[in-house]
């Protein structure tokens, strides 16, 4: 069975590339316990959220999964604004030099940057009509990079814009797209170009600052859990996973359905690092001069990642309601007279009207080209969350037919009279909503395991590239990201584990077992106390989360 799967899979992606449709071919999609990583791509194309690039790296991200990044960025400005931060926008490109001041922070991104050193194109003298190249003659002056992060620019201008303790907190957040050149790219997750926001805030205090930092990943995870159904862990990076000049880098962790994790947000207390840098300094209550204590925090299109790989099913995208662009599809069922649809017409004008009224997002699927399965199967797949058909038959006895797309649900009357209707879709998408939720935590919950000797860890990863081999995913070494597959998922997870904090044997047991420490949790480090480092067996000094990550 595996074996005509796999030939299924093959026959479905080869009948795809001949079509030029990208990724996946229209009718299949791999299992989960057959190809993890195959199965995301499938997912995500299939589901029409992006298509592939002519520029190595990128995607190019379609109206579908456009408009799910569109409801959650609305969600996070909305926390933003009430944060009291205020949207500005600041230059796509920065210069080189200004990089180079904040020495920590060159140093992290500079293998990451694209570079401008012309500012003109030219005909090649030497090649066939129509070849360009540089023009030697627009050289610039000094190279501008490719903003990866808008630290720099940003601290050069909060120079100009700070002068004393009045002029502080200055709260700021763009929206904006970052480049940071990748060697092996997957949509959502890693790319060469992505879009997010980036916060920057500048304080008179060390303790205002820490808690700007700490109250914006609360607002990360509190949209995750309210919008997309996506249950984190809150934790400290260790010295060795922060962010490029921080002095504290804040995260939140969730975990996937094959057992690894992804880093979903970030916050980090600066300091005054770039302050000092870039010499910003206010006068205070006092008259003297002072560094000012900063902040930067920002979640990406990386979300939308998590969103699938949370969620989704071998049928396709499973969406959250308040994430997803159409709440409710309505499917007409054709009269065999004109009578008959003329009936079914109106009812689906009074309740489509009905459930707009309520805010629900709805979309009426009346294309006479198809035939309801063809649509059934095309909006599951793109994972709408609630799907109402409704009938002349639906329509003579007063009640259409609903059904839920997660979990396998069956098909459920519904009453057709609005009064009755509108709640009865309410209370099912805060019902799916609410599922899905529970589901994650409850994967998370059993999934986030104490180790108290090293030698547990390296047995349970053990198992789990044993049962990747085995599942027909042949990288099951682990040479690429994502090789772990729900076959093996069961072995994975957060390994929850005393920890004395070294660099250096942080790095030995990554190279040894492919597993990092996403954070500190937040809630975890009490029980460190008086605990045995599971690795040196030194006096713990924190509690850590090992696991895999994308």
């Amino acid at each position: 069975q595996q074996q005509q799967q796999q030939q299924q899979q093959q026959q479905g992606k080869g009948k795809n590339q001949q079509q030029g449709k990208g990724a996946v071919s229209n009718e299949l999609i791999t299992p989960r316990a057959l190809d993890y990583s195959k199965w995301y791509l499938d997912v995500v194309y299939g589901g029409e959220l992006v298509d592939q690039s002519p520029v190595r790296g990128c995607m190019v991200i379609k109206p579908w999964g456009m408009a799910i990044w569109d409801t959650l960025r609305e969600e996070l400005d909305k926390g933003i604004k009430a944060s009291g931060a205020q949207n500005a926008y600041f230059p796509l490109f920065i210069p080189l030099s200004f990089l180079s001041k904040e020495a920590e922070h060159v140093e992290g991104f500079a293998k990451e940057c694209a570079v401008v050193t012309h500012h003109r194109l030219t005909q090649d003298p030497d090649g066939p009509p129509g070849a360009l190249i540089p023009d030697p003659a627009a050289k610039l002056e000094e190279p501008l990079v490719v903003r990866p992060t808008s630290e720099t620019v940003i601290w050069h201008m909060l120079g100009k814009w700070i002068d004393s303790y009045r002029d502080l907190p200055l709260k700021l957040n763009q929206w904006a797209n970052v480049v940071r050149w990748e060697m092996r790219t997957r949509p959502f997750l890693r790319s060469s170009e992505f879009l997010w926001q980036e916060g920057h805030t500048a304080h008179a205090s060390s303790e205002e600052a820490t808690a700007t930092a700490v109250e914006m990943l609360d607002l990360y995870a509190e949209v995750c859990a309210r919008v997309l159904a996506v249950p984190v862990v809150k934790g400290v990076k260790s010295p060795s996973e922060r962010f490029a000049g921080a002095d504290e880098t804040y995260t939140i962790e969730a975990l996937m359905q094959n057992g690894w994790a992804l880093q979903s947000g970030t916050s980090h207390f600066l300091g005054q690092n770039f302050a000092q840098a870039f010499d910003v300094t206010f006068q205070d209550s006092s008259g003297g001069k002072s560094l000012v204590w900063a902040t930067s925090w920002g979640v990406s299109t990386r979300l939308v990642g998590a969103l699938v790989m949370t969620h989704s099913d071998d049928a396709g995208l499973v969406l959250p309601p308040p994430v997803a662009p159409i709440q409710v599809v309505v499917v007409p069922i054709l009269g065999k007279t004109e009578e008959d649809q003329a009936k079914v017409d109106a009812a689906v004008d009074e309740l489509t009207s009905a459930l707009k009224a309520a805010g629900v997002r709805v979309k009426v699927d009346d294309r006479e080209t198809l035939r309801p399965g063809a649509k059934y199967f095309e909006w599951e797949r793109k994972g709408v969350p609630l799907r109402i058909e409704v009938g002349p038959r639906d329509v003579s006895s007063g009640a259409g037919l609903m059904k839920a797309r997660p979990f396998g649900s069956e098909k459920k009357p519904v009453p057709l009279n609005p009064a009755e209707l509108v709640p009865a879709v309410l209370q099912e998408l805060e019902s799916v909503h609410a599922q899905l939720l529970e589901s994650a935590q409850a994967r998370l919950a059993a999934n986030t395991k104490r180790v108290d000797a090293y030698e547990e860890l390296v047995a349970a990863l053990a198992r789990a590239d044993e049962a990747s081999s085995s599942s027909g995913d042949g990288d099951s070494t682990g040479s690429g990201e994502g090789s772990g597959t729900a076959a093996g998922a069961e072995h994975l997870g957060f390994f929850l584990a005393p920890w004395c904090d070294d660099a250096a044997a942080e790095e030995e047991i990554k190279t040894a077992t492919r597993a990092t420490i996403r954070c500190f949790p937040l809630d975890a480090q009490h029980e460190a106390q008086g605990k045995k480092c599971f690795y040196s067996g030194k006096p713990a000094t924190h509690m850590a989360i090992f696991a895999r990550a994308f």
